[in-house]
């Protein structure tokens, strides 16, 4: 069965490759109808049942429409059909696509887009939410729009990190000796490191196979991933730190912005601004029923205590200290989130 579900996962990939290549040239559309409006495509990283690819597609596109008399035809295109995060983001920074929903692989370029990924910055998702839509947003997209030709639309929920594993996990210590699977980032490979695991470093690809044959014991994303990607089923512990709450931003490209005209501009903000409050609805909601989820489906999943979150904090000092050696402005940062309300 395997073998066939590799043979179908290939399929797809090759009728998946060709539309992406269609549509960047324009010959083949997800949604709408050529010739209706004016052509806007928006690349999205994430799948379609996500809350932010819902948004995008229940609220941003009839409201844009709604609100500018049809003068704009919105293309949606999920799952990275038309590239990964960093090519969509070139796409759109080249005016080849008009906008894209992306998460932070342009840190690199954008030091301050790694402000995402800083651990036990928020007290919680509501208090993330808070921030990204208020001063901590505003802080990051006026730097963004400074250095990119990008206009940052809105902020939207990317999820809220716990760790997964299929040995016990259910107390800092068991971190220990564990091989965990992490990103190509230094702030999670610190952090696994500091919290004494074993750093396996991988595509989000691999991940799947590599629990399964035990190259990896766990991992750490939202829990609506380990449901979407199906590693509940070779996982069998979950404990829900919620150490980082990732974003996904929604960036028009300046090519196509600066043609957009006043009035419709206002629109594009108003829809884009609705759809974030949308999306950070969809997923506060699905919280719950993420860890059920988990739970029905015979995971053991231990909330992280505020003991231990604290523990937690102070055994990853180490990022802390490697993102101060890094960026002159990372505490100042931290402590302007700690004091939003």
């Amino acid at each position: 069965m395997r073998r066939l579900a590799g043979v179908v996962k290939l399929g797809m990939g090759l009728v998946a490759a060709v539309s992406a290549a269609m549509a960047v040239t324009g010959c083949s559309a997800q949604d709408g109808e050529m010739g209706k409006g004016k052509l806007v495509k928006v690349s999205i990283c994430v799948s379609s049942q996500t809350p932010t690819t819902r948004a995008m597609r229940e609220v941003f596109k009839p409201r844009l429409e709604e609100l500018t008399d049809g003068r704009y035809n919105i293309e949606i295109y999920d799952s990275g059909v038309l590239g990964g995060e960093k090519v969509t983001y070139d796409y759109t920074r080249s005016g080849i696509i008009e906008m894209c929903v992306v998460g932070t692989p342009m840190w690199s370029e954008n030091p301050k887009m790694s402000i995402s990924d800083f651990p036990f910055v928020f007290r919680d998702v509501n208090h993330a939410r808070k921030a990204y839509q208020g001063e901590l947003g505003e802080y990051i997209s006026e730097d963004i729009e400074s250095r990119e030709p990008l206009e940052l639309l809105a902020w939207c929920p990317n999820g809220a990190r716990a760790f997964s594993s299929n040995k016990k996990l259910e107390s800092l210590e068991d971190f220990k000796g564990q091989k965990l699977r992490m990103p190509n980032n230094p702030i999670h490979v610190k952090l696994a490191e500091s919290l004494g695991a074993n750093v396996v470093i991988m595509d989000m690809g691999e991940v799947f196979t590599a629990l399964e044959q035990g190259v990896a014991d766990g991992q750490d994303n939202p829990l609506s991933t380990v449901r979407t990607e199906g590693w509940y089923e070779v996982q069998d512990y979950v404990y829900n730190t919620n150490h980082i709450v990732a974003s996904l931003e929604l960036f028009a490209g300046d090519k196509f912005w600066d043609e957009v005209p006043d009035e419709d501009k206002e629109a594009f903000r108003q829809a884009a601004s609705e759809a974030s409050d949308y999306a950070w609805d969809l997923y506060i909601e699905q919280l719950e029923s993420d860890k059920q989820f988990m739970i029905d489906n015979g995971l053991t999943v231990t909330e992280l205590t505020e003991e231990d979150r604290e523990r937690m904090i102070e055994m990853i000092q180490p990022v802390y200290d490697y993102l101060d050696s890094q960026y002159d402005w990372a505490a100042d940062v931290r402590k302007m989130i700690d004091e939003i309300e």
